[in-house]
């Protein structure tokens, strides 16, 4: 059985060659986060922050691997962690690739299977979108984007902190799926992995 998460986690100093990780435990950075956009920003890149410290304290099989499950009513197949970070990413990039022409467009997806599979990989890129989100603290949030979720749907109105909020909310969604995975695995995550905001707040409050 692998050791939990926490333990490994407390043994881990990211790589972190660009300086966009901040180390565990350390205060933000000072920068003033006055607009809605750069709220959301932050946000996600906290979440992406989570994902790169998982990273650090999975071993490559954790990381690479499908989980195969198998009960009396039915044989199931889990996707790996690898997987659903490259799948999360996907988002992230095509939000990202998409401001500059205001025009997002999620059908656009990479699918690299090297960051399913490599967690090098999967780290340069957690790193490279953190970078890119770093950068959108001067943008107006309310500044209006077209968004194109689906193959063969139309594109529909939207706003740059929307969609940077909506792919947060999906990226939740996934870590809650590593989580499921994980666990299913006797892996312990961090007790706020893949868990909403409001859900933390409401249980901070429960604990009152």
């Amino acid at each position: 059985m692998s050791p939990s998460l926490r333990s490994r986690a407390e043994e881990v100093r990211p790589h972190d060659p660009t300086g966009i990780l901040r180390p565990s435990g350390s205060p933000a950075p000072d920068p003033v986060r006055s607009s809605e956009s750069s709220r959301s920003a932050g946000a996600l890149i906290e979440l992406l922050r989570q994902a790169h410290g998982l990273l650090e304290a999975l071993t490559d099989d954790d990381y690479a691997s499908p989980l195969e499950t198998a009960t009396q009513a039915t044989d199931a197949t889990w996707a790996s962690p690898g997987a659903h970070t490259r799948h999360l990413l996907d988002f992230v990039d095509c939000l990202l690739a998409g401001i500059d022409a205001r025009r997002i467009d999620y059908t656009a997806r990479k699918r690299d299977p090297e960051v399913e599979t490599c967690r090098d990989a999967g780290r340069r890129r957690i790193e490279g979108a953190i970078g890119g989100l770093e950068r959108l603290g001067d943008l107006e949030g309310r500044m209006p984007i077209e968004v194109r979720p689906e193959p063969g749907q139309d594109w529909t109105r939207s706003s740059l902190a929307r969609e940077i909020q909506s792919v947060a909310t999906h990226v939740i969604h996934h870590h809650a799926l590593i989580r499921l995975t994980l666990a299913l695995r006797e892996i312990e995550t961090p007790p706020d992995f893949g868990v909403a905001p409001s859900t933390l707040a409401h249980l901070a409050e429960r604990e009152r």
